[in-house]
């Protein structure tokens, strides 16, 4: 790919700005992107609605105050993110374990219980990057898939320092293939998985709603045998501290019904992602649309389908559709 003068400067700004990030005292950065993050929620009357939608169906019966109040917290949250992957990309840079910020608690017991192949399923939940990067590291190499970004430089940037920490990244196109073969590979596979799906969900109930949910996973999981650990890595104090919890780990077991074993397996996953986002709802993505794609009267929902199809979730949490 041709390389652009505007490419060049992109990448020297950002690489810049990553690094002055990575450089701001913890309690100025953050209190500042919290911050920033909480006056975006106020003034932006979309996502605020969103995030009301979601959480009156999460948390039915609990005054609307209460409920914007955890959709602010989760969105100063969110503004946290770009801080928390410049002192990743730093720490990672410089050859440092995950470890220095990331405590496995109790799921360092379930991971000592794998062994690869398996499936890490997490959501937009803490932070999802340091829980894919910690998950890497532990099992000593990872392969996900993420959006591609536009900048060949920064995108061959990125991807490098994902890769230091173990972590292969795989592009969205085509990018379910790739995590198959690296499975089949024996190594560990990494989706994010609570996103609508605008094509090719299965519809399942998500906090007792029908929502379109990623089916590759599953799909995968069932065809293959492959062991399923739904895990997050939550935000522990204000800053750059976090700490690994997961649901039990679970294999699913197909009865021969494709179409019943897949919806069984995706409602299997929602309601471990449900568990998990229950633990720390001020950090969970409320301001997604997750209701979006609904099932059209008289049209039968989608549901099989071949795992190896293009489409999946994203490690980065670009929203389908």
């Amino acid at each position: 790919m041709k390389v652009r003068f505007v490419d060049r400067l992109v990448y020297v700004i950002a690489r810049v700005a990553i690094g002055t990030a990575a450089f701001v005292p913890q309690w100025l950065g953050y209190t500042c992107a919290d911050l920033l993050g909480r006056l975006w929620f106020r003034f932006d009357q979309r996502r605020r609605g969103y995030g009301l939608v979601f959480l009156r169906q999460a948390y039915p019966g609990r005054p609307d105050a209460e409920l914007l109040k955890i959709a602010s917290r989760a969105t100063g949250n969110l503004f946290k993110v770009p801080l928390d992957m410049a002192r990743l990309t730093r720490l990672l840079a410089r050859g440092g374990d995950v470890r220095e910020v990331l405590d496995f608690g109790g799921t360092a017991a379930h991971l000592a219980s794998l062994t690869p192949p398996y499936l890490g399923l997490t959501a937009h939940l803490g932070n999802w990057e340091i829980a894919a990067a910690g998950v890497a590291q532990w099992a000593k190499g990872a392969s996900s898939i993420a959006r591609i970004a536009r900048n060949p430089l920064l995108n061959r940037w990125i991807v490098a320092n994902r890769e230091r920490g173990g972590l292969v990244v795989n592009p969205r196109r085509g990018g379910v293939r790739d995590l198959s073969k690296a499975l089949a590979a024996g190594r560990v596979g990494l989706m994010v998985v609570d996103q609508n799906q605008r094509l090719r969900g299965v519809f399942a109930p998500f906090f007792g709603r029908l929502a379109s949910c990623e089916r590759a996973a599953a799909s995968l999981a069932l065809r293959h045998g492959y062991p399923i650990l739904v895990g997050a890595a939550l935000r522990r104090g204000r800053g750059f501290r976090f700490e690994l919890v997961s649901a039990t780990p679970f294999t699913l077991h197909p009865t021969g019904d494709k179409d019943a074993d897949l919806q069984r397996a995706v409602e299997r996953i929602n309601a471990a992602v449900e568990e998990l986002v229950r633990k720390a709802p001020e950090q969970y993505l409320w301001i997604h649309d997750r209701y979006r794609t609904q099932p059209v009267a008289g049209v039968a929902a989608p549901g099989g389908g071949d795992a190896d199809a293009d489409g999946g979730g994203d490690l980065d949490g670009g929203e389908d559709g």
